[in-house]
């Protein structure tokens, strides 16, 4: 099974956005290497990826079914210690 990665998507959307690093860290209120960190991951604390869907106006996790809406049983959707983790089947 593979892995989304939150990381890359929201990596993705910043660049389209022309958002820097260190403007999307002063607007979450952490630090730049938080940032740089947190675009590395496959996984994500839920109310990080809200705060990040906030910030950038983009429901992630509408954008990562949508995507895949044609295939009803394309993931597993787990959510452990206040962190959601898909995994592709």
């Amino acid at each position: 099974m593979n892995k989304l990665n939150f990381g890359a998507l929201i990596k993705a959307e910043m660049q389209r956005q022309g958002m820097s690093v260190a403007e999307m860290a002063k607007k979450l209120n952490v630090q730049r290497q938080t940032v740089y960190d947190m675009l590395k991951r496959t996984n994500i604390d839920v109310e990080r990826l809200k705060d990040i869907s906030d910030v950038l106006h983009k429901d992630f996790l509408s954008t990562v079914a949508s995507q895949n809406a044609q295939e009803l049983d394309w993931c597993e959707i787990t959510i452990l210690d206040n962190k959601i983790l898909i995994t592709k089947r």
